[in-house]
């Protein structure tokens, strides 16, 4: 072997070993000196899980051509010259982030659209029922929490009790609004039934500008429910020793919680009678009836379940802010909604929280490669609301056409793929 191509053995080992040395070193120096948790830390350290089991993804870079690449400087170098572009943009892109800057936050939205998001999949995708008017649910479940858990003034009522109490009831409340439009909804289907749940989002919007004692009014709008669980205020953190828990640490621990126990409903709803009766009124519910499935009773059901997670995630996600303000619950924030169950993919069980991860993930995402190519501050004529509309719209066609499973379906095709690799059969 000659000294160049011993020479080129030690630079491949070099740029391969070189991430490895800047993460260990310096990651949990870095988040430490930013003060962020132990727990975090050690959660931090997952990132090293890519090179512990790189035999799940050699595959790929064994079989897929890099194109252009792969015909000018050969496979492994054309590899070689992608993996090192996309650390150096990494890189740069990880120096840009604030990792104290809402990181909780950022995590228990996600957590809640997800518990709203499994709610639209419950009457959407198990049971096959159009439902446009999922935003308003989520208003009401916000409302009525602001009512029950709210401080009251001279323009809205407020009877601060605890959030053991709110809770439930706003999740009670919305499906009791659900299960008043069911009779609708079983003798409805199709666009019929879409424009019936339309009629709703309208009759919301009008309920919730112009009832005042309630909401506080168009424009105006309420503050949150206040955080106080079993007569403990939350809002101003709690301390255990010298274990100080912030507001959005706490609510990051109890969307955590709720998102668990609600996901782990959803799984086993799929398994029962009625997840199944579900799935037979989707697929033909003429067939579905002369098998002896009351449509009334279980669409009932599915507007009723649905409407209880809306509910629940309406009376978390506002406390992060501190403020409802009535015009938030619009069509747009209902079709929000449908777009991340497209996206996580529809009728699944994991679907909706992968595209509620991506839905909270994409503006931050959006900002900071604008930040990198130079684009945030030089009068680029588009902002980057409208470049995040327009990225989102363009996902929700791409899975309708590509893959309508979504990004759940992506993960099944790479986790069968993965199951039988290296055999092709």
């Amino acid at each position: 072997m000659c000294i160049r191509d011993r020479l080129r053995i030690l630079l491949l080992g070099a740029i391969s070993g070189f991430p490895w040395v800047i993460i260990g070193s310096s990651l949990s120096l870095w988040l430490q000196e930013d003060g962020l948790s132990r727990s975090t830390i050690g959660w931090a350290g997952l990132i090293f899980a890519v090179y512990a089991f790189n035999y799940l993804w050699a595959p790929i870079i064994d079989r897929v051509r890099v194109p252009w690449l792969t015909n000018k400087v050969g496979h492994r170098r054309g590899w070689i010259i992608v993996m090192q572009t996309v650390i150096l943009l990494s890189l740069v892109s990880w120096s840009l982030i604030n990792p104290t800057a809402n990181l909780t936050l950022v995590i228990s939205i996600g957590l809640i659209i997800a518990i709203a998001s499994w709610g639209l999949n419950i009457v959407s995708g198990m049971a096959g029922q159009i439902n446009l008017a999922h935003g308003v649910f989520v208003g009401i479940g916000a409302y009525t929490s602001a009512v029950i858990g709210g401080v009251a003034t001279s323009s809205v009522i407020g009877f601060e009790l605890d959030m053991i109490i709110w809770l439930p009831i706003s999740g009670i409340v919305a499906a009791l609004v659900g299960i008043i439009i069911s009779p609708v909804s079983a003798r409805l289907k199709g666009l019929n039934l879409g424009l019936v749940t339309l009629a709703i989002v309208f009759i919301g919007s009008h309920f919730f500008s112009n009832f005042k004692s309630i909401t506080g009014g168009a424009g105006l709008g309420r503050k949150a429910a206040k955080l106080k669980f079993l007569g403990v205020d939350l809002d101003s953190g709690l301390t255990f020793g010298n274990i100080i828990l912030e507001k959005n640490l706490i609510i990051y621990y109890f969307s955590l919680f709720l998102c668990v126990l609600l996901g782990i409903g959803a799984k086993n709803l799929t398994r029962t009678k009625i997840g199944r009766a579900f799935s037979a009124i989707r697929d033909r519910d003429i067939a579905a009836e002369a098998l002896g499935i009351n449509l009334f009773k279980y669409k009932m059901y599915a507007f009723a379940l649905s409407s209880f997670y809306a509910g629940i995630s309406g009376s978390l996600l506002f406390i992060i802010s501190g403020g409802i303000e009535p015009g938030t619950f619009s069509l747009l924030y209902s079709i929000t909604f449908i777009a991340i169950v497209i996206i996580g993919g529809v009728g699944t069980v994991l679907g909706p929280l992968y595209g509620a991860f991506f839905f909270t993930m994409l503006p931050g995402i959006i900002q900071n490669v604008l930040h990198l190519v130079g684009a945030a501050d030089s009068g680029f004529f588009l902002n980057p609301g409208e470049i995040e509309r327009i990225v989102f719209g363009f996902f929700i066609i791409f899975f309708l056409v590509v893959e309508p499973r979504g990004i759940w379906g992506i993960w099944f095709r790479l986790r069968n793929y993965f199951k039988a690799w290296p055999f092709s059969y």
